[in-house]
């Protein structure tokens, strides 16, 4: 009896050892992606919605990550990554603090696979299946800004123009002015370009500068930002100027919930959805990818050069705001 009792008690323990060697292989195989997901600071609206995107996509697929912030310092961010393969980490999404620094940041990886977000380096700093850049064309951004404006004015000839940039250091920044500018100055109308400055994507700088500008007694016919928090601060400064918000074509981008909420309330007209959230499921199933060494080159919106995967941008108007709205 002691004898069976011995065998059967020996044969439950290798049952167990197995079960347990298997479970902890599925744990393994599942999560053993381990992403650093590095960016520059809070206060964005569209920044801070994508790292949350990013955080969501990892938890609903099961992957280890952490995020870190580099509070605006280039080095802070190169720091971080450089202690990324060290930590155990298997790939880095990164927005940028500076675009001009991708090559100290990849210099820094080691070897890891780098996914850029919402921020872009030079082409030359992208590589096929290594270092990525998931993202909106920003030109289709500024394309469809100037295009609503020359809708909506087509009945002037001449048009006054006040724009309103982003960071000087981000790679969206100029894109979307140029691609903005491009449009507007094929149409054969007179473009005037009345005022452009970087606004940092602050709302109270878009506020400032609309103050100035109104304070000058420059007319202005529509304002292009680059994005909605500017817009929204421009539309603030003309309401404590007693300027109708309706009577200025005002274009913004991102689709934020203020930015929505004024174009229902009739006092901003135009803004481009960039889908946080589509943006963030695309970066960590390429950061995934990357991680089990396998090519992207099949993925959905993976443009041909193997280091590109595009996410559409979508236009948003009165007619379609409330798909918009939370």
């Amino acid at each position: 009896m002691k004898k069976k009792l011995s065998i059967l008690l020996c044969i439950v323990m290798v049952m167990a050892l197995f079960a347990g060697c298997g479970n902890k292989g599925q744990s393994a195989s599942a999560g053993s992606t381990k992403i650093l997901i590095t960016t520059t600071s809070k206060g964005d609206a569209f920044r801070d919605s994508l790292i949350s995107a990013l955080e969501s996509a990892c938890q609903k697929q099961g992957v280890s990550y952490d995020t870190v912030y580099a509070d605006g310092s280039a080095e802070a961010q190169v720091e971080q990554v450089k202690n990324a393969k060290s930590q155990g980490y298997t790939a880095v999404i990164c927005r940028l603090v500076d675009a001009d620094t991708a090559l100290q940041i990849e210099r820094a990886a080691d070897g890891l696979p780098i996914v850029y977000v919402n921020s872009c380096p030079d082409e030359e700093y992208l590589k096929a299946d290594q270092f990525v850049y998931v993202a909106s064309d920003e030109k289709v951004a500024g394309t469809y800004q100037a295009e609503y404006v020359l809708d909506k004015l087509s009945s002037k000839n001449e048009i006054n123009v006040m724009i309103l940039e982003g960071e000087k250091s981000h790679s969206a920044t100029k894109t979307r002015t140029d691609s903005a500018k491009n449009v507007l100055n094929a149409s054969g109308k007179k473009i005037n370009y009345v005022f452009t400055d970087y606004a940092d994507w602050s709302p109270d700088l878009g506020k400032e500068y609309f103050e100035i500008v109104n304070q000058a007694g420059i007319n202005v016919d529509c304002i292009i930002s680059n994005n909605d928090s500017m817009a929204v601060g421009a539309i603030q400064g003309m309401e404590e100027c007693g300027v109708d918000p309706s009577s200025i074509v005002v274009c913004g981008v991102d689709a934020t919930s203020e930015g929505c909420e004024l174009v229902k309330e009739g006092k901003m007209d135009f803004t481009v959805c960039q889908n946080a959230v589509n943006q963030a499921n695309a970066a960590v199933d390429v950061a995934i990818m990357l991680s089990d060494g396998k090519s992207i080159k099949d993925y959905a919106g993976a443009a041909d050069t193997g280091y590109q995967v595009w996410v559409d941008f979508e236009k948003v108007d009165a007619s379609n705001v409330d798909d918009y709205l939370n």
